[in-house]
């Protein structure tokens, strides 16, 4: 719910743009369309996300002081940087480029996550950014902070908070071309959680895809970029997906090392079914390049992976029973933990529609997700000497992220996962396994 300040302020934001036209303008080039965004922090060191905005002048808001912000205690100053440019690809790279030197330079512990929008248009005003602390306010850091924005200057919008009047915190706007120099200063008030959360409400076309179209868009944005988005797209192009056969097809699923592989390969051999993984053979070649990218274009390929993959799937679903070792239960569950700032109390909330499967991708009969107690799943992992994903390595050093990959799986949807703790022997577990199968398939 929100307080009776960030109601009023909301109301007041829609209501000046219901008689205006500015909704996607950028900020850098409308002055009301700076005073109507929002700015959401991601959580970190805070238990919540943090949103502010600027009250804008003439409008009686309480703002907030020093003492009202964590991150401006004790005299500090912050600074948030919002990447402007429209494509979202472009965007993307930039982001991750400028994330990368601005946590080098600044350590990682004083940049946060954070993006601005407009109020009822999300994905029409988007932009996403950084916010850097200096808690000690020191001049050097803002000498360094233009060094690196300078290079971006036509594609950035930066912001400096600090106390100011009456002990008021103030959010100066600032152009960078031609030198730094002070544009706006308007109040800023701290706002109550905002439901939905835009976190929650951009994984939906950014970090999850629900359509090939969705998927097949980023990377055909890329191919200007990156020449292996074009071969992946290729594949998908020559490979319609056929309709797929009366014989069972069943996903297993699970973390890193929790038994996958023993199991996909001793249920292949019992039930003589064909055995295929994900992503597919075919586009594997090309992981490590998409690994490297960005959190978009990595989730796209990643995405567009389960479609090509279903094409594989479906074909061998006419001649026999197909078990897969992962599908898209796996894409959509680490990209939501990873996306997801904070714990488990952060995912999107039980029956959110980012926990459903796509409508245009084929769907199997059967899910089953394999759990095994941490501490067991650990020693496998490094028993085994193979290769870590950089998501498996950090499922290893971040017990946080793990259960926010293990909740996301029990979250998701039609169809839901089967459980099952494959703690014990192979053999057991193969049972169980078999089990659950003759409950849900046709055999």
């Amino acid at each position: 719910m929100l307080g009776r300040n960030s109601q009023r302020l909301l109301s007041h934001i829609r209501s000046r743009l219901t008689h205006s036209s500015i909704m996607t303008s950028s900020p850098k080039h409308c002055t009301v369309g700076r005073k109507s965004r929002l700015f959401a922090v991601e959580s970190n060191c805070y238990s919540n996300d943090f949103y502010f905005t600027s009250t804008g002048s003439g409008y009686q808001i309480p703002s907030v002081t020093a003492t009202d912000w964590p991150m401006l205690a004790d005299g500090g100053c912050a600074y948030s940087v919002c990447i402007t440019i429209g494509p979202r690809v472009r965007a993307a790279r930039l982001h991750k480029s400028l994330g990368q030197q601005l946590s080098e330079l600044f350590h990682g512990s004083q940049v946060f996550n954070l993006m601005s929008y407009v109020p009822g248009n999300l994905h029409g005003s988007l932009e996403k950014g950084f916010l850097v602390l200096d808690p000690r306010c020191c001049p050097d850091t803002e000498n360094r902070l233009y060094s690196i924005l300078r290079e971006y200057k036509q594609d950035i919008q930066l912001c400096s908070y600090r106390e100011g009047e009456g002990g008021q915190v103030w959010q100066c706007w600032w152009d960078l071309n031609g030198g730094a120099k002070e544009i706006e200063r308007s109040p800023v008030m701290r706002m109550d959680t905002v439901m939905p959360s835009p976190f929650v409400d951009n994984i939906k076309g950014s970090a999850v895809f629900y359509s090939l179209e969705d998927a097949c868009a980023v990377l055909q944005e890329s191919s200007t970029v990156i020449p292996e988005a074009k071969r992946v797209l290729e594949l998908m192009d020559q490979n319609k997906i056929p309709e797929r056969g009366h014989f069972s097809i069943i996903v297993i699923e699970g973390l890193d090392a929790t038994g996958k592989s023993t199991l996909t390969e001793s249920l292949t051999s019992h039930l003589k079914a064909t055995l295929l993984k994900s992503p597919p053979e075919c586009i594997s070649q090309w992981r490590k390049t998409f690994d490297e990218e960005t959190s978009l274009i990595r989730r796209a390929y990643y995405a567009l992976g389960n479609y090509v993959g279903a094409v594989e799937i479906a074909k061998a679903s006419q001649i026999g029973p197909v078990i897969v070792d992962r599908f898209w239960h796996s894409t959509a569950a680490y990209a939501i933990a990873t996306e997801i700032g904070g714990g488990v109390h952060n995912l999107p909330d039980h029956h959110h529609e980012v926990y459903s499967w796509p409508d245009d991708l084929l769907k199997p009969d059967l899910i089953i997700l394999l759990t095994v107690c941490d501490e067991e799943r650990i020693s496998r992992i490094r028993k085994r000497g193979l290769q870590e994903t950089r998501e498996e390595k950090e499922l290893e050093a971040n017990n946080i992220f793990r259960q926010k990959v293990e909740e996301a799986y029990r979250r998701m949807e039609n169809p839901g996962c089967v459980i099952l703790d494959a703690s014990s022997s192979k053999e057991t577990v193969l049972q169980e396994a078999l089990c659950i199968i003759k409950k849900h398939c046709r055999f």
